[in-house]
């Protein structure tokens, strides 16, 4: 693991029932952040780019994060991520269970109301 090439801040966050402190009636999501990490965002190698040519899009709307394997709780797949301030929801995680020195995760960025495009 290469932590100079760590140099992206992410931030977990889990999303709960929360009470509104001004009208003390339930909130449905209430972002609780959980921890931030360093984080790799690898880039795109020209093999996938020319395989993956067809599918139109921006590489920022479904982004890799690497991150260190230990992290200070244990990351669950219904959190949410926030990184260059926008929100991406887990699509999945691929632990290295064999060197136990990476996590990867893969995410999609999350529209808010369909009025982002």
């Amino acid at each position: 693991m290469k932590l100079r090439n760590m140099t992206e801040r992410i931030t977990f966050y889990s999303v709960q029932m929360g009470i509104n402190p001004e009208t003390h009636r339930p909130i449905k999501d209430q972002k609780v952040k959980e921890f931030t990490v360093w984080a790799e965002v690898p880039k795109l190698s020209v093999r996938e780019f020319v395989q993956n040519s067809s599918n139109v899009g921006f590489r920022k709307e479904s982004p890799t994060f690497l991150i260190a394997f230990k992290t200070l709780k244990e990351i669950q797949s219904n959190w949410l991520i926030n990184w260059r301030g926008k929100w991406y929801e887990i699509t999945g995680m691929d632990p290295d269970y064999a060197k136990r020195d990476l996590t990867k995760i893969t995410a999609q960025e999350v529209i808010q109301n369909g009025s982002d495009r």
